[in-house]
């Protein structure tokens, strides 16, 4: 399967989305996320005090959440399809000593407001590659997954 086919939900299950829609107060009650927006758009602030995000093109990313999978350390991550794709890993806040250490080339931490998908969000804006879980609704380290990054682009060396 290709990077393409990872990073779009319609390839893994047939042409089918089964990724559950969420909208504002779902985001809010169910995951206890701090979204803002209205019945058209839900957006989330990630670099703050309580979710963060790390961002890299989707095929990296497919690894990474693959590799994450295997540790049950998987967390929701979002994808923005475009002339490159990209995905957005949900995480725990940013530690501030993640600035020790840089980051892999093409990886970088988001602390901008995105777009969440809603059962009205086009698929070609903004879609789930990994919806959040409303059972388990915890998110992975950052580190975790910036350890996953590196483990997916250098070996075992972190």
């Amino acid at each position: 399967m290709t990077a393409a086919e990872l990073s779009d939900l319609r390839a893994l299950d047939g042409g089918v989305d089964t990724a559950p829609t969420f909208d504002v107060p779902d985001y809010r009650r169910r995951l206890g996320w701090p979204v803002d927006g209205d019945a058209l758009g839900a957006y989330l602030d990630l670099g703050t005090e309580q979710i963060g995000g790390l961002r890299m093109r989707a095929g990296l990313g497919a690894e990474v959440q693959w590799w994450l999978r295997l540790r049950m350390l998987a967390g929701p991550v979002l994808a923005v399809p475009g002339k490159r794709t990209e995905w957005t890993f949900l995480t725990q806040p940013i530690p501030d000593e993640h600035h020790r250490r840089p980051l892999p080339p093409g990886v970088e931490p988001v602390t901008s407001r995105v777009l969440l998908p809603t059962a009205h969000t086009d698929r070609a804006t903004a879609f789930w590659a990994t919806a959040p879980d409303v059972d388990h609704p915890s998110l992975p380290l950052f580190t975790s997954v910036v350890g996953a990054v590196r483990s997916v682009l250098y070996g075992h060396r972190f």
